[in-house]
């Protein structure tokens, strides 16, 4: 193996599917999407739970929509339904995430997922998205105690794949984490989908990866 790619997952491989939150939790709340999210971050770090593997995932959504039914006054019908429902469902890869990933090991790179979101169980959330049979190693926030721009975390990943941080390429749409794989001695490469960010060192698409 020649080295490897590392990419975060949301914003680069994956995105929030709003179509089919809407469509399948919109019908079982009173309120929209948005109060929805906002209950879960003011309620996620209060709430002590951690996601690091399906278990842990399934019983940190549990619990949330337990408290989320009994403080909104839901009933049985409406708790039991969300009680059912996969997050994994709100998460749809980029058109580019597969073709990006098949090439890195057609090119012969390992291929890494690092991921902050803490509250999808990252494997899990790749095997939904069809990408887990491309990625030789997975971590996130919650599994490793840190998170990015930490040091660690890109460190971890690295040995996670059988690299020296040297011979990692990263791809994040977050420029607080390129510039801290860069600090650690990685080559990095920020993703600007919407064509916002000004300066060198950015990819539009991961179609652009390789041609970089």
């Amino acid at each position: 193996m020649k080295g490897a790619v590392i990419f975060d997952r949301d914003g680069v491989l994956a995105e929030f599917d709003l179509e089919r939150a809407s469509r399948e939790l919109g019908p079982l709340l009173p309120f929209g999407l948005e109060q929805l999210g906002a209950h879960l971050r003011e309620w996620a770090p209060r709430s002590g739970r951690t996601v690091t593997c399906a278990a842990s995932e399934r019983a940190f959504w549990d619990a949330f929509w337990a408290q989320l039914c009994a403080a909104r006054g839901l009933d049985e019908t409406v708790r039991d339904q969300l009680l059912r429902f996969d997050p994994r469902r709100t998460l749809k890869a980029f058109a580019d995430a597969r073709p990006a990933l098949e090439q890195a090991r057609r090119l012969g790179y390992r291929v890494g997922v690092l991921s902050n979101f803490t509250l999808i169980d990252l494997p899990g959330s790749l095997e939904w998205l069809g990408l887990a049979p491309l990625v030789d190693a997975s971590l996130s926030a919650a599994m490793l105690g840190t998170a990015k721009p930490a040091p660690e975390a890109y460190q971890a990943m690295a040995r996670a794949l059988g690299q020296r941080v040297e011979d990692c390429l990263f791809v994040d749409d977050r420029p607080e984490c390129v510039e801290g794989a860069r600090r650690v001695g990685m080559r990095a490469w920020l993703l600007d989908r919407r064509g916002r960010a000004p300066g060198e060192g950015l990819l539009r698409g991961l179609d652009e990866l390789f041609a970089a």
